[in-house]
């Protein structure tokens, strides 16, 4: 196949400018409301949802909630409108993460939501979705043009835009996280300036093996588990994705020639954890790559990464999955991110 004709590859091409037109046009200005509710006390509690990719986008988000102390849930929007309901009351913030605005739960919510009546602010790409039009005011558009495939840009601007929005809610410095995001955006765009060369690295390094894990912990886990996500929808191929910690509790019993695992190098504060873990998985003879940066940590084998760090981190830690994505649907033999079960919204639970 023509490799350069494929729409997902072409999608994950057009990233950096996709990023850099949502930064752009980023306005916090529908959060002020909110601000004001968290600190009068009449929002108690921030409730974070959503499916798939956009459920995962808003990990990272949750993280600096709850380290700026606020009382915070994340959890998946099919669980929340059966299981956990009580979680929502008058004074609950409910914060939709939908690039649609119009998959099967999503829409659920919105029709219990009327009866509660509980404060709703929506991180979404089509602004004349159910989701959009219930949130009105508070809405934080992505700006993302429409996809035919597997999520990219959509991905990505979430993670950006809700990052910034969450610097607004908690009254952090919201220029600083624009800046950061702004150089990743750069980042990745000299990384995918070579992506013939980055594919080549990749197949070079990853092996298509039995079992394939990701691993990772903090803001990375939104990579470990939307890189689970891709590997499995764009290449068919059954990868699973954990934390780290998770990992030693039961599946490290996988280890051996037959799992490929890429560790996410993460943050400062639990990098040492991740190489203890890198180090034993190849003295158990699995094929484990650590993704990082050029000019990082360098322990064995590496997937290179867009330099990157602070709110960009796990922006630009997705990038090299996705072209991992790429060349394991052709060593799968399929055309890379053709769905074929599914569309690219889900409507029915």
């Amino acid at each position: 196949m023509n490799l350069e004709e494929n729409t997902y590859l072409q999608d994950i091409l057009k990233q950096p400018q996709a990023l850099q037109a949502a930064l752009s046009h980023f306005d916090p200005h529908p959060l002020r409301s909110l601000v004001k509710g968290l600190q009068d006390g009449s929002i108690d509690r921030i409730v974070l949802t959503g499916m798939g990719a956009s459920l995962y986008a808003a990990y990272p988000v949750w993280l600096q909630l709850v380290k700026a102390g606020l009382p915070a849930y994340w959890l998946d929007t099919a669980e929340l409108v059966h299981f956990a309901r009580a979680l929502i009351t008058r004074k609950t913030l409910v914060w939709i993460f939908s690039q649609s605005g119009r998959s099967a739960e999503v829409v659920i919510l919105l029709e219990q939501l009327k009866d509660i009546q509980a404060f709703l602010l929506a991180t979404v790409n089509d602004l004349s979705s159910p989701l959009a039009v219930s949130a009105g005011e508070c809405t934080l558009p992505i700006w993302a043009a429409d996809e035919r495939t597997v999520s990219t840009y959509s991905y990505l601007n979430t993670l950006a835009v809700a990052q910034l929005a969450a610097l607004a809610l908690v009254g952090e410095d919201v220029q600083a996280g624009w800046d950061n995001l702004s150089a990743t955006a750069n980042a990745i765009a000299v990384y995918l300036d070579d992506w013939r060369a980055q594919l080549q690295h990749l197949r070079d390094r990853v092996l298509l093996t039995r079992r394939m894990v990701l691993l990772g912990r903090g803001p990375s886990l939104a990579s470990v588990y939307t890189g689970m996500l891709i590997l499995n929808e764009a290449s068919k191929v059954g990868a699973f994705g954990l934390e780290a910690g998770q990992f030693r509790h039961g599946p490290i019993e996988l280890a051996g020639p037959e799992l490929t695992a890429l560790l996410f190098a993460g943050p400062a504060e639990t990098r040492e954890l991740m190489l203890r873990l890198h180090d034993e998985l190849l003295r158990q003879d699995a094929h484990s790559l650590w993704v990082a940066p050029s000019g990082a940590d360098q322990p064995g084998p590496q997937v290179l990464m867009p330099s990157a760090q602070g709110i960009g981190l796990p922006l630009a830690e997705i990038i090299p999955i996705q072209l991992l994505t790429v060349h394991l649907a052709l060593e799968n033999g399929v055309v890379p991110g053709k769905f074929l079960h599914m569309g690219k919204v889900v409507l029915h639970e």
